[in-house]
């Protein structure tokens, strides 16, 4: 049984990018994530208690300039066979048919739809999150540091697991596996 507290989410391997142009005109830049310093996380509750996981493997695309948020885009995949709570029974009933159902549905999709500035450094990101075929819309609100060609994310996001079917037959009960999940990104990532 298993909880997840997230939104993105969106679990496949991990390779971002956003492409830049220069010139007069404004445009959003292409960044390339570093795999090694960037996680998909997650929390959920399993019999009241909270239990934490990750999807260790996912592919990003990532066009974001904060002077160009019209034109700034991220796409998520994630691998949901990646993932790891730490514990191999839960895991492997997380990709089970009751569950994700990673052999009909292999990857959970997050895919912007607009950006807007909340406060300096602060940002919303509207998205279409898709998992086992269903797909909801979220708001991510995340912190952006960029200095020079560097940049760091993070954002944090609640989902209800039942909105997108995870969890079927008795597993719709949120009594033993809470429906609210909480995701958080770390992005780490430079510009080229």
């Amino acid at each position: 049984m298993f909880q997840m507290k997230r939104k993105m989410l969106p679990a496949l391997a991990i390779a971002t990018t956003i492409a830049g142009f220069s010139g007069a005109a404004l445009a959003a830049d292409q960044w390339v994530v570093d795999a090694n310093e960037s996680e998909i996380e997650f929390t959920g509750t399993q019999l009241g208690a909270e239990f934490e996981g990750k999807f260790e493997s996912f592919d990003a695309d990532i066009v974001f300039s904060p002077d160009d948020l019209a034109g700034s885009s991220v796409e998520v995949l994630i691998d949901i066979a990646s993932v790891n709570t730490s514990n191999g029974d839960r895991d492997s009933q997380i990709v089970s048919p009751d569950w994700f159902d990673a052999a009909q549905w292999p990857t959970a999709k997050f895919a912007t739809k607009s950006f807007s500035e909340i406060a300096p450094g602060k940002y919303e990101a509207v998205a279409d999150l898709t998992i086992r075929d269903v797909t909801r819309e979220v708001i991510l609100p995340f912190d952006l540091e960029i200095e020079g060609n560097k940049a760091e994310a993070e954002g944090t996001v609640t989902i209800n697991r039942t909105d997108f079917g995870v969890g079927q037959g008795q597993w719709q009960d949120t009594s033993q596996v809470g429906d609210a999940v909480t995701i958080k990104i770390e992005i780490e990532a430079t510009r080229p």
